[in-house]
């Protein structure tokens, strides 16, 4: 058996079919030196690119394994390093134009792959908040066996990590507030579990578990059934996708005509999400600009109320269920939630939240009736004009303009901010921009600069709206018709009811520690601040980056630029 193998940079995404690398590198892990750079209580990682001349099975654990059919010769991987460190197969994601991207980091340590194939192995190492700084030797080791032969080294690649003498808080104190929206309805469907059960909440706990790894500060809470529509999924001809999102507080009517609700599902999810740092916001979706589509039947229930809210109750009359069709009872129900948040202790925290409202006055209208009922309630609006924040300053204390409009319309954006103290603003990417964004066949780096670029803006942020939302059958084929592929989710289901991490996931995380170490740099010496971003960013006139047509234009593509800023970085903040 014919080995061939390399190593790529922590930002490289492998594309199948593709050619890899030079061929000069591509033999014998021929390339650069192989050095990484780490902050204590942080990672580094590289990517090793493998392919043989015959099928074989790849292990990168210590399990054994034998191939179900046609014997097969394997390549285990081993990392030797007295940092901990973690080892991951990439999975492929079939994207636009019929492409395979490298985006899943595997959970499982065997994959079985084909001649002639090239695989992408996430090698990561985690030096503790403990450890001395130095440089640590780590050495890569490809072993082959057959059947019950003994391994023999069919390769190795050596190399150091230069462990800083800094070590990155944890992420429950980020200042970058992450708000990736959750989609629990969609994670029951996936582990085939009944809504609201122990059993989707043990699923709902993995997830947030992950998304406080992560950052994550907002917590949804969906209050009322389709506040999206189930995202046109109805609509779809070339994907099968159910994204509907249902509400987590169980509503009854009383035989007198008395609401009942049951906020217990509701606070269980809060008090998860708080027990992994989640806690710093509660978003709720579904009271205030509810999506319809009338082609697919999604419109009023209530004609006598401005928006298009759907509760659902039990009638315990005549034990059916209905939705709410007069304006009184919905509010009643947004009362109910209101005073809850006030008896909990919990209303600071609580934020109304709207996607993208397009109409001034329909919006103006759905806040008054809101506010006559609940006139504690804070709310929050992802917009694609900056006038809403003008037109609704006083009540909206949450700010997420577009990419597109936060640099269009900086410069009211930056006026908005200094004459309302105390209010957040994030900015937010979800189908558009085509850079910098997340999708799946976006370069990684794009997600190292949106950290920098929130910081280079003054924001706090960044907002998306979907963590988990899938297509039907996502391992298969995550494509999703009407948006581009990766736009819904970071990560993937296991078939355990665990998420599966992914290289954007990673990317995401690197992002936001640029972030922070940006913001501290800020603090302590703006001017160094500057000189750091400049190692990056093209282009810091923020206005000019809306306008540009490349990438390039605007950010660097070179790992090691956002290499050098993180130790230009920390050399000033010691």
């Amino acid at each position: 058996m014919q080995v061939k193998f390399c190593h790529a940079d922590a930002d490289f995404k492998l594309i199948a079919g593709a050619a890899v690398l030079p061929d000069e590198r591509f033999v014998k892990g021929a390339g650069k030196p192989l050095r990484l750079f780490a902050l204590k209580n942080d990672t580094a990682a590289f990517g090793l690119i493998i392919q043989t001349d015959c099928d074989y099975a790849l292990n990168v654990g210590n399990e054994p394994y034998f191939a179900q059919l046609d014997q097969k010769p394997q390549l285990r991987i081993d990392v030797c390093c007295e940092l901990p460190h973690s080892l991951n197969i990439v999975d492929f994601a079939l994207t636009e134009k019929g492409l395979r991207y490298g985006d899943a980091l595997l959970p499982r340590p065997t994959l079985e792959i084909a001649a002639r194939e090239s695989r992408q192995i996430y090698i990561e190492f985690a030096p503790p908040k403990e450890c001395k700084a130095g440089d640590y030797k780590f050495k890569v080791k490809i072993l082959a066996r057959k059947m019950f032969g003994d391994e023999k080294i069919a390769g190795e690649l050596e190399g150091e990590i230069e462990v800083a003498d800094y070590a990155l808080h944890d992420p429950k104190d980020n200042k970058f507030h992450l708000d990736l929206w959750q989609h629990p309805s969609n994670l029951a469907r996936k582990a085939e579990t009944p809504l609201w059960s122990d059993g989707h909440f043990a699923v709902v706990e993995r997830y947030l578990k992950s998304l406080g790894e992560l950052g994550q500060k907002a917590v949804t809470i969906i209050a009322s059934d389709t506040p999206w529509a189930g995202q046109s999924c109805g609509l779809a001809r070339n994907s099968k996708a159910n994204m509907f999102e249902y509400s987590i507080i169980p509503v009854k009517k009383t035989a007198d005509g008395e609401l009942v609700c049951d906020y217990s599902h509701m606070q269980r999810y809060i008090d998860i999400a708080a027990k992994y740092q989640i806690d710093r916001e509660i978003s709720i979706y579904g009271l205030c600009g509810i999506w319809s589509n009338p082609d697919t039947g999604f419109g009023k229930p209530a004609d006598d109320y401005p928006d298009s809210v759907r509760i659902r109750y039990l009638d315990e009359a005549d034990g059916c269920y209905k939705y709410l069709k007069k304006a009184s009872d919905i509010e009643k129900y947004i009362a109910s939630l209101h005073d809850y948040f006030i008896k909990t202790g919990q209303m600071d925290r609580v934020r109304i939240a709207a996607d993208e409202p397009a109409d001034i006055e329909l919006y103006r209208n759905i806040l008054e009736r809101i506010k006559k009922v609940a006139p504690k309630f804070k709310f929050k609006a992802a917009i694609n004009r900056s006038e809403f924040i003008g037109e609704f300053g006083e009540e909206v204390y949450d700010f997420a303009p577009s990419l597109g409009s936060m640099t269009a319309e900086i410069r009211a954006l930056k006026e908005y901010q200094r004459t309302m103290p105390g209010k957040r603003f994030l900015y937010y990417i979800c189908c558009g921009p085509d850079f910098p964004n997340t999708f799946i066949t976006s370069p990684l780096h794009e997600s190292y600069y949106l950290g920098v670029l929130a910081s280079a803006c003054g924001f706090d942020g960044l907002l998306r709206w979907a963590y988990n939302i899938w297509p039907d059958d996502p391992r298969r084929d995550c494509r999703y018709e009407f948006w581009r592929t990766g736009d819904t989710h970071f990560v993937y289901p296991a078939y355990d009811g665990s998420p599966i991490l992914t290289l954007r996931w990673k990317a995401l995380k690197r992002g936001i520690t640029l972030y922070e170490l940006l913001e501290k740099l800020k603090e302590k010496n703006p001017a160094d601040a500057e000189k750091a971003m400049a190692m990056v960013m093209r282009i810091t006139d923020i206005e000019q980056i809306g306008r540009e047509s490349t990438p390039q234009a605007i950010m660097s593509d070179d790992i090691n630029d956002y290499i050098e800023m993180e130790k230009f970085i920390v050399s000033r903040l010691k």
